[in-house]
Formats: structure tokens, C-alpha cells, sequence
């Protein structure tokens, strides 16, 4: 059974965002800008892209502003993925919220299957539900830290979400890809 490291997912999320913090803190901006008109609609394919630049940086290939947007190479997906998940993530906080906490994970683990090449974004969904509830303890844990260290900016009048923000997504890529079972993560130390 896979699990998520909060550790591997703070140095991995460090590790990239240091080596290009411009790039990061910008792809953030457009991410949040975008999906902040389109009330949330286009969370799905900005994410994807945001994940696919990472991965590209990751891999050691050289990532540019506008790579946050291959999302929409794969709209129909992303946007699918990225609502259902959303909505089973938002009904399970109206259910005491409890269970909407235990689930966090699953709008990232279903975006980054699709960001790897899943083209039905049911099937995404459904791959997620189950790599989220088969590793509910870690994938909770990981995500509920991530989510922290991203909202953490916001107690600095807001500005320090700037470099919060970035480091929280980029976290977050390195938990799904950790949860989905893709190889080991390998990080290299300051």
C-alpha cells in the first residue's frame, strides 16, 4: 500500500520552489487569478497544467510561465475530474466535516491521474476515491499539513501566501504522486 510523507513532500515541494521561486510564485498567481473568474470552474485543467509543469521540472526539463496552462490540453477531463471530486469533497464538509477532512486529498490524487495521462475524468475520480480511502491515515495527515503550511502566508497580511502557496501545491504534487504508487521520489538536499 502506498503512503504520503509530509516530510518528502516539504523537502521535494522546497527543493523545486527554491531553484525557481520567480516561476512558482507567478504559475500560483495565475492559477488562483484564473480560477478565482471563473468561480472555480476552471480549477481542474489549471491544476493539471500546474502539475505538469511541475513534473516537467522535476524531470529536469527547463518549465516556462505558460506551461501552467497544458491543463487544457485535456479540458474535458480535467474539468470532470476536478468536479466531481470537488463536489464529494464539499458534501463530505457538510456532513460534519469530519469527513470532508478525510478525504482532502482526493480533488489533488484525481487531477494528478489525469495530469499523468488519464483521459476520463470518471475513471480519474473513481482511480482517486480509491487510492484516498485505501490510505485514508496518511493521505489525511499529509494533506491537512499542506494545507497549513499554505495557509500560513495569510498571517503575514496576506503577502506570505505568495511563497506559502507555491510550496503547498508543489507538497501536494509530490503527495499524489506518492499515493498513486509512481516511483520513489528522489530529492536532492540543499
Amino acid at each position: 500500500m502506498a503512503t504520503a510523507s509530509v516530510g518528502t513532500c516539504l523537502s521535494g515541494a522546497w527543493n523545486l520552489f527554491s531553484k525557481n521561486v520567480v516561476t512558482h510564485v507567478v504559475a500560483t498567481f495565475l492559477v488562483a487569478v484564473v480560477v478565482g473568474i471563473s468561480a472555480g470552474l476552471l480549477v481542474g485543467p489549471m491544476l493539471v497544467g500546474y502539475m505538469r509543469m511541475i513534473a516537467k521540472e522535476h524531470n529536469g526539463e527547463p518549465v516556462q510561465i505558460g506551461d501552467v496552462f497544458r491543463g487544457f490540453d485535456d479540458f474535458v477531463p480535467a474539468f470532470v475530474a476536478g468536479l466531481i471530486s470537488t463536489l464529494v469533497l464539499t458534501l463530505g464538509f457538510f456532513l460534519c466535516v469530519i469527513p470532508g477532512l478525510l478525504i482532502l486529498a482526493l480533488p489533488t490524487v484525481a487531477l494528478y491521474l489525469v495530469a499523468q495521462g488519464e483521459k476520463d475524468g470518471v475513471a480519474a475520480f473513481n482511480q482517486a476515491w480509491s487510492i484516498v480511502t485505501k490510505n485514508l491515515g496518511s493521505a489525511f495527515v499529509c494533506a491537512f499539513v499542506l494545507g497549513i503550511v499554505g495557509s500560513l502566508g495569510s498571517l503575514l497580511c496576506g503577502v506570505g501566501v505568495l511563497l506559502t502557496a507555491p510550496l503547498s501545491m508543489i507538497g501536494s504534487y509530490y503527495m499524489a504522486r506518492q499515493l498513486v504508487g509512481d516511483e520513489p521520489v528522489r530529492i536532492e538536499l540543499l
